[in-house]
């Protein structure tokens, strides 16, 4: 009951303010905001109440996979959108993401290889991120805008997480990383305003997830 909650709620309020703060102020703003693990974390403490702390901290360990799979998904996806409509950007993006998890997730044995890999992988892609423009000002959305971002996340909330429950906690671990809202964000303001909205929204997002990756989640393996 308490994931399902976290499910149906999280991910909404999640989606409502981040589409507000971008709105308001800028795409790459909106991008800061989804640094916070918001999806994650409750879902994290969910299992270490119903599993205990070594499954958390194996979870903990598989979540840098999926960080990784984060940073290739961000590369593959702002490298092409200059290029490429958003689904193709997409599917090759999801690709980069999955590929990184199969191969990583058996390798990485502990929280110091994951911090390792990611932390040059992060600072690789910010040497070499995509430019954007930094000054446009997002056009007017409709008004199904905002619902169909919503039930977008849901849905791929659900049809992940149904999968990754049954994979033990390290695979639980990396596919809870999943970009569910980068995808959702990223395709939704590549589609409504354009190549440059998406890089600026993954831009501002690439920048803070340092704050998840070396802080927040090492103190989930150390005190829990």
């Amino acid at each position: 009951m308490q994931i399902l909650i976290i499910k149906i709620l999280l991910a909404p309020l999640f989606i409502i303010f981040t589409y507000l703060i971008q709105k308001r102020y800028s795409a790459r703003l909106g991008g800061v905001f989804m640094a916070v693990p918001f999806i994650v974390l409750p879902i994290l403490m969910v299992l270490y109440l119903q599993e205990g702390s070594d499954f958390l901290n194996r979870a903990v360990i598989g979540t840098y996979a999926g960080q990784i799979g984060l940073l290739c998904f961000i590369f593959s996806y702002t490298k092409l959108a200059r290029k490429h409509p958003w689904y193709i950007c997409l599917v090759l993006a999801m690709a980069s993401y999955l590929a990184s998890v199969l191969i990583l997730t058996p390798i990485i044995s502990n929280i110091f290889v994951g911090i390792s890999v990611w932390l040059l992988l992060w600072f690789l892609i910010m040497r070499t991120f995509t430019d954007y423009d930094k000054s446009e000002v997002l056009s007017s959305s409709t008004r199904w805008d905002l619902p169909v971002r919503i039930i977008s996340a849901l849905f791929l909330i659900f049809t992940i997480t149904a999968f990754a429950e049954k994979l033990g906690p390290q695979y639980a671990g990396a596919l809870a990383m999943y970009p569910v809202m980068t995808s959702i964000m990223a395709t939704f303001n590549h589609y409504r305003f354009g190549a440059n909205s998406a890089i600026a929204l993954m831009h501002g997002l690439t920048q803070y997830l340092f704050v998840t990756s070396l802080f927040i989640f090492p103190a989930l393996a150390i005190f829990f």
